[in-house]
């Protein structure tokens, strides 16, 4: 898909890649793969909730299992299971939380404080911070995962904050 828009004539730094979930970790994934390639990067990421560590490492795993109501950690080791197979966990190629973020883009992560997913996103948040990259983590208080999907007051104050950001990019 990449590919196919830069064939039609889109540049790189007017686009944007955006994902939930494990979505973001594949926007993450792919920034990863073209700075490999030594290709030009989307001009912003935009991650909502986004999965960055398949290792399962950070303590909101275990801390905020009775306040997540959309992932459960047994639902995590099956989904990484089917996805990954046999290989490492670890690799950047699955847990882009531990690749090399120098050169990423301008990224906005959004999470709820009541997902297991949280410390996916503050450890990617500090990660970029250390890898100097223009990044804003925006945690919404008593959110749960990919909350900005849902018809509620909190998903729309996360949308005009998405809004302001790409604004500005």
């Amino acid at each position: 898909a990449w590919d196919y828009l830069l064939t039609l004539g889109y540049a790189p730094e007017n686009l944007i890649l955006a994902g939930d979930s494990a979505g973001g970790n594949l926007a993450l994934v792919l920034c990863h793969s073209l700075k490999a390639e030594h290709r030009p990067l989307p001009g912003a990421l935009l991650l909502m909730s986004p999965w960055t560590d398949m290792t399962m490492s950070g303590a909101s795993y275990r801390e905020r299992v009775e306040s997540d109501p959309m992932l459960t950690p047994e639902y995590i080791e099956a989904v990484r299971t089917a996805y990954a197979g046999g290989r490492d966990y670890a690799s950047p190629d699955l847990s882009p939380l531990f690749a090399d973020l120098t050169g990423f883009p301008p990224t906005l992560i959004q999470v709820g404080d009541h997902e297991i997913l949280y410390s996916d996103s503050e450890q990617l948040y500090q990660a970029m911070k250390r890898a100097n990259i223009p990044c804003r983590l925006q945690v919404s208080e008593g959110m749960w995962h990919v909350f900005q999907m849902f018809p509620i007051r909190k998903a729309s104050v996360a949308i005009e904050n998405i809004a302001r950001f790409l604004l500005e990019q």
